[in-house]
């Protein structure tokens, strides 16, 4: 399989995410199987580690935006997650339902998308949702986890919690509501969509001075994509893996490096989690930041950077 770069909206000539916001890299998209794709964000460097980015429930490679400028020095990969962003939204109606969007079904794409792209080796860095899924690629993909070179997780999903209120609303009858197109537009017209991305920000950020108004458009243009409110709603509704009471057991088999990160002041996921995993992991490194929620890579981009290259040189 190969990948054929090319702009995501050919019609109008435009990209997904503003060029001036990940200057030098391409958007591309990527064909895998049932017709889904998968649209990414590559600087294509042939020096340095590559890095393959995973973002998190509800967001977006754009959330990169702040980190990349500053660990440039590395071929940076940033999908949007299936079901997210600008990547295909199918229905998955052959599926059962509890496999539609569920983080299982998350991980055969990406296993596929990261073979395709033939990268011999990788890091792979995760924000919530996405530390869940590197975990989870490395433990159920061995032929892969040969290929990993380092784990970064930043503020990772991976163990037993109570779901954050608002993913808990959209997998119930709320999220089912906002799949009618009368109520979407309804929302939309009212500016009840956006307002609630802003509130669904503050809950990620200790400091809502810091949350990037380029997050939020970004957000907002994405919901105006088909199907996304279909997906969110699975998304929400399957998050939870039918193995979490046991599947942290497996962690103390990760024998890659893992770099932790953590903002103490996380709402969505308990900061002590970060301990718990510098705990489970053998070859861990753990670091938390003072006056920080659940996106240290935007509250701290700067900090966060030199965290990250000074552990990757030490992979050397």
């Amino acid at each position: 399989m190969t990948v054929q770069p090319k702009q995501f909206d050919e019609s109008n000539n435009k990209r997904s995410v503003a060029t001036d916001l990940f200057p030098g890299f391409a958007e591309n998209r990527l064909s895998l199987s049932e017709g889904t794709e998968i649209t990414f964000l590559d600087n294509q460097l042939a020096s340095g580690t590559p890095i393959v980015l995973l973002h998190g429930i509800f967001d977006g490679k754009i959330t990169w935006f702040r980190l990349a400028e500053k660990i440039a020095g590395h071929r940076l990969i940033a999908p949007d997650l299936v079901g997210h962003g600008f990547s295909s939204k199918p229905a998955f109606a052959t599926r059962p339902l509890h496999q539609r969007y569920s983080p299982d079904m998350q991980i055969e794409y990406l296993q596929e998308f990261i073979s395709a792209l033939q990268l011999h080796e990788f890091i792979l860095l995760g924000n919530s949702l996405g530390g869940g899924l590197a975990l989870r690629l490395y433990l159920r993909y061995p032929e892969l986890a040969k290929k990993i070179r380092g784990l970064v997780l930043i503020s990772s999903a991976g163990y037993p919690q109570k779901l954050p209120g608002h993913i808990r609303e959209l997998g119930g009858w709320q999220g089912r509501l906002m799949t009618r197109r009368p109520v979407r537009a309804l929302a939309r017209a009212s500016g009840l969509l956006r307002l609630s991305t802003r509130q669904t920000l503050q809950r990620c950020f200790h400091d809502h001075d810091k949350i990037p108004s380029e997050l939020i458009d970004s957000a907002s243009a994405a919901l105006k994509t088909t199907g996304i409110f279909r997906a969110y709603h699975l998304s929400a509704l399957n998050i939870v893996p039918p193995d979490i009471a046991n599947f942290h057991q497996r962690f103390t088999e990760i024998s890659c490096p893992t770099l932790i990160l953590w903002g103490q002041q996380d709402r969505i996921i308990d900061p002590t989690s970060a301990a718990r995993f510098a705990n489970d992991i053998p070859d861990s490194a753990m670091h938390t930041f003072a006056a920080c929620g659940h996106a240290p890579h935007l509250e701290y981009p700067d900090e966060v950077a030199r965290r990250i290259e000074a552990w990757t040189q030490a992979l050397q």
